[in-house]
């Protein structure tokens, strides 16, 4: 920062003094500048078996340490809380704590905390409640909890899952402190919650949310939606670190933070299905639609440089065992389309994209480029997303519709799971029997062979065509160094420092 920049920016501190209460307070520059400056879009809650959106995550990985965390450097689970997480028969689990937990009330963090929070969750449906039913698939929701004693409880899922330990990074499996799980007054714990992590919750608000460690700087979560705002923010010196970096700063992202940006790969993907009740989606007309897709084109135009290509079904943030390249008609080949369209026999009749209000622009950008190389008659039909489901449980969308989905763990079976849940009628032992080996396998290890003999085969089937997944960006000043992130966390609060 040159010191026309530092003068403008303590004048503007000055300012901010003299209207803004204490905590929006905020020095620039030099040794004692009091915190870190991250901005986020705001939080929809940070009560955490609630916990639904980027933000909260991040902030949740700052407050709350939960049984596992996760390796930025591999993507496995790294035990935090928990001591261990075994099981004879990867069914029934034994979870050990390790002593002397404690949250930021003072309260000890015993195996109570953890199966109170978990029946919360279910109890009041809260957003994580369908990472313990329809996910680790806990027998009976609360009834397969036990509390042996105060660092050690029991959990019973009702299949083999190899993955159940890298699961419990989730928020879902975040604990809570006794007093307020008696009280459950969830709105006022939302407000100020307590943690039993790195950092507490100084102060939480709709402008900002303020992070206190002992022996280290404060961070503060301003509330900032729109990404140019943020990465305009950290070029003035105003912000350390950007979460959004807008579409028409991609380009120039390398240039004008050399060394200091970042993409971080996501575990979401996008998908178009087909609907197995129509037969004329044999899997030569799917494989042309797939190849006539230029993804790339749609991710740097429409859609604002926020998205990966796919070149498999499981997402390039979902590790270990994820393969790149694994799906060849993902490939922009429209000569290849347009030969493999006439060989089939050609398509008659219109070709309608279902999707989602929200997914409007892409699709119709999808739809165009299917007019242009296939010269067929496509159009796309929104609907609300309840009328989607009903359309599809009463089997009457006739052609391709959007499926999002995202893994659960990092692992590949994790990606690969949703798919075939989808509503698409697609029914193959083969690749089911697959998946399940791969949740059951011994290891996590051992089930990355037959989750990629499965992705294999849905590759080749194609009931579902992949198109991308979301990736994320983060831009930062030149006095901040640690920055550090995973997909399944974002951006690590508590790795973050100063340059000395």
């Amino acid at each position: 920062m040159n010191s026309v920049t530092r003068t403008a920016a303590l004048v503007i501190g000055a300012v901010a003094m003299l209207v803004a209460p204490p905590v929006a307070m905020k020095v620039l520059g030099g040794s004692g500048d009091p915190r870190l400056s991250v901005g986020a879009a705001p939080p929809a809650t940070l009560v955490p078996g609630d916990v639904r959106d980027a933000t909260g995550r991040m902030i949740a990985g700052a407050v709350w340490t939960g049984l596992v965390s996760y390796d930025p450097r591999t993507g496995g689970p790294v035990m935090a809380a928990a001591e261990s997480v075994t099981s004879p028969d990867r069914k029934v689990w034994t979870v050990r704590l390790r002593p002397g937990g404690r949250f930021h009330d003072g309260s000890p963090v015993t195996a109570g905390s953890f199966t109170g929070a978990w029946t919360a969750v279910l109890r009041e449906g809260w957003h994580g409640a369908r990472m313990l039913t329809e996910v680790a698939r806990v027998r009976g929701g609360a009834e397969g909890l036990t509390v042996k004693d105060d660092t050690t409880f029991e959990v019973t899922l009702d299949r083999p899952l190899a993955g159940f330990p890298a699961l419990l990074g989730d928020p879902a499996f975040l604990p809570m402190p006794e007093g307020v799980l008696r009280s459950r007054d969830w709105a006022a714990y939302g407000r100020r919650p307590i943690g039993n992590g790195p950092f507490r919750v100084a102060a939480h608000g709709p402008r900002e949310t303020v992070l206190e460690r002992p022996g280290a700087r404060t961070v503060t979560v301003r509330s900032m939606p729109d990404a140019a705002k943020q990465y305009a923010a950290v070029e003035a010196g105003d912000l350390d670190v950007a979460t959004a970096v807008p579409p028409d700063r991609h380009e120039r992202m390398d240039t004008e933070f050399r060394g200091r940006h970042r993409i971080l790969p996501g575990r979401a993907a996008t998908h178009l299905a087909f609907p197995s009740w129509d037969d004329r989606f044999t899997p030569a007309i799917r494989h042309t639609l797939s190849m006539a897709v230029d993804r790339r084109a749609i991710g740097e135009g429409v859609l604002g440089h926020q998205t990966t290509p796919a070149d498999a079904l499981v997402p390039p943030g979902v590790l270990p065992g994820r393969r790149d390249g694994q799906c060849r008609m993902c490939a922009h080949d429209p000569k290849a389309a347009a030969a493999a369209l006439a060989d089939a026999g050609g398509w008659e009749g219109t070709l309608t994209l279902w999707h989602e209000r929200g997914d409007a622009a892409w699709v119709e950008a999808v739809a165009e480029q299917l007019r242009k190389t296939l010269t067929i008659d496509v159009q796309p039909r929104s609907l609300d997303a309840g009328e989607l489901r009903k359309a599809l449980d009463e089997r009457e969308v006739d052609g391709p519709f959007v499926v999002h989905s995202t893994a659960a763990y990092p692992a590949p079976a994790a990606a690969l799971r949703p798919l075939l849940e989808a509503r698409t009628g697609y029914r193959d032992g083969y690749v089911s029997d697959l998946i399940d080996q791969a949740e059951g396998a011994a290891s996590p290890e051992a089930g990355v062979t037959p989750a990629r003999l499965a992705e294999s085969a849905l590759l080749r089937d194609m009931p579902l065509m992949p198109l991308w997944s979301a990736h994320e960006h983060y831009v930062w000043s030149e006095r901040v160094r640690g920055v550090t992130t995973e997909p399944f966390t974002g951006l690590l609060l508590a790795r973050l420092s100063l340059k000395d």
